[in-house]
């Protein structure tokens, strides 16, 4: 179990930072208990699944639990800040020690984090497993039940909604239905 959490601990709290947008004792709480889940069910794995399949079905299923926990919480944990209103997140710092540079840096990773959680479930799910995971279109897709071809619809459509919300001049367009390329 020990080479188990030593393997996987980072890729988990990657993905649940970045899912729930919350603490790092959060994050580390959600980890646990999925690292908890995996000892006590241990003999419903088959060998015949990838492992990080199982455990990233396991960690899914809890994140979206206490996502629905956090719905009843202040608004600012779920846009990735604690309640002092410092990131809940580490923001990586710039390569230059320029105040604007790191101002600028902040605030985009704060729209990007703000981006992400405003995506659809599976796509944010399927876009996070895939960066911070590194896992397979296929374990991608064991993981919320879809095809690989699903998860590569839903990675496009997660892309695109990111680099939309993303683009300056984009906030400026009118939202019609018609994809702005």
């Amino acid at each position: 179990m020990a080479a188990l959490v030593e393997r996987w601990q980072v890729p988990v709290l990657s993905f649940v930072c970045r899912f729930l947008g919350c603490s790092d004792d959060e994050a580390r709480d959600v980890a646990q208990e999925a690292f908890l889940r995996v000892w006590r069910q241990r003999e419903r794995w088959r060998p015949t699944a990838a492992f990080s399949t199982w455990l990233f079905t396991i960690v899914s299923n809890l994140c979206r639990n206490r996502a629905r926990d956090l719905g009843r919480r202040p608004a600012l944990l779920q846009l990735g800040v604690d309640e002092k209103g410092d990131p809940a997140v580490d923001l990586p710092a710039p390569l230059v020690d320029d105040p604007h540079a790191r101002a600028e840096a902040a605030e985009a990773a704060a729209r990007l984090r703000v981006a992400i959680s405003r995506l659809p479930e599976n796509q944010r799910v399927a876009l996070l497993l895939r960066r911070f995971a590194n896992l397979s279109y296929r374990e991608i897709g064991d993981v919320l039940g879809v095809t690989p071809s699903a998860v590569d619809s839903l990675l496009v459509r997660a892309r695109r909604a990111l680099a939309d919300a993303l683009d300056d001049r984009a906030q400026d367009w009118p939202r019609s239905g018609v994809e702005h390329g």
